[in-house]
């Protein structure tokens, strides 16, 4: 199965790439995902994707296609997905 990532602000200067293709071996959710892109990329993106528990941050928005997944939701990603990672940037 493959799935396409964007990456959005901070996360893609922390991934290096604004997007890529991801080859997944079986069923994964955008949580797994997300925990597979923290160990390819290093620690720069898995300080800013996950949190202390090593679950997905509270503050990264994930979108499966135009659809926001809600934190905790475990949404089955399909081959062709593309999912949007976005670390909102706050400031003044």
């Amino acid at each position: 199965m493959r799935v396409s990532v964007r990456y959005m602000a901070q996360l893609r200067t922390a991934a290096g790439v604004a997007g890529e293709a991801i080859d997944l071996d079986g069923p994964c959710t955008a949580s797994d995902l997300a925990s597979d892109l923290a160990t390819r990329h290093g620690d720069a993106l898995r300080r800013l994707l996950l949190g202390a528990d090593g679950q997905l941050s509270p503050g990264v928005l994930v979108f499966v296609g135009d659809v926001q997944v809600g934190q905790g939701e475990n949404i089955s990603l399909k081959d062709g997905d593309v999912v949007t990672l976005l670390s909102p940037v706050a400031g003044g």
